[in-house]
């Protein structure tokens, strides 16, 4: 079973029309482009999203000729149908919606973020001890700028561990003391 494309077009046409600027139109299908961190802070960037869920074989083909919509993936496998797929782009987007985070510097600091295109290191809480696994000493001596260095450096660390295809994808640091 495919999704006809004439209550599809018109049923799109009709929702565009009740609202400016344009929706960008998503289609969430697994030939999309892969949904990352990157795709989701482009598409946060834009005031409006009209997402089209597939269910069955998909759309017919003459739905993506005349809508053009931006075919995303989130993964490559298939689901059911395309609701759990828009529920993954949308809680990805509105963590980037200003205020709906308790600190905007969150979504920066992330993994895969702006802020870092890698993991984020190991995290902790209370108690400093738990069945002999301690908190490391370096974060709980106030020193901010050490506290930063060490988390930067396990980041680095996990992300050449479990991901390393991100560490390749980083672009080589700025050296300032070359000549342009």
């Amino acid at each position: 079973m495919v999704l006809q494309v004439e209550p599809v077009v018109e049923c799109v046409e009709q929702v565009q029309q009740l609202g400016r600027p344009a929706a960008d139109v998503i289609l969430l299908s697994p030939q999309g482009k892969p949904l990352d961190q990157q795709l989701v802070e482009q598409l946060a960037s834009r005031p409006r999203h009209l997402l089209l869920c597939g269910r069955y074989e998909g759309f017919d083909q003459r739905v993506i000729e005349i809508l053009e919509p931006l075919e995303v993936s989130v993964g490559d496998y298939v689901l059911n149908g395309g609701e759990v797929a828009a529920m993954v782009l949308i809680d990805s987007l509105i963590r980037l919606v200003p205020g709906v985070l308790g600190d905007e510097r969150s979504a920066v600091d992330d993994s895969f973020s702006s802020g870092q295109r890698i993991l984020e290191g190991p995290q902790y809480t209370r108690p400093r001890e738990y069945r002999g696994l301690e908190v490391p000493e370096v974060l709980l001596n106030g020193d901010h700028e050490a506290i930063a260095q060490w988390r930067q450096a396990q980041a680095e660390e996990k992300t050449r561990a479990v991901r390393a295809d991100l560490i390749r994808q980083q672009p080589p640091p700025h050296n300032e003391s070359e000549s342009t």
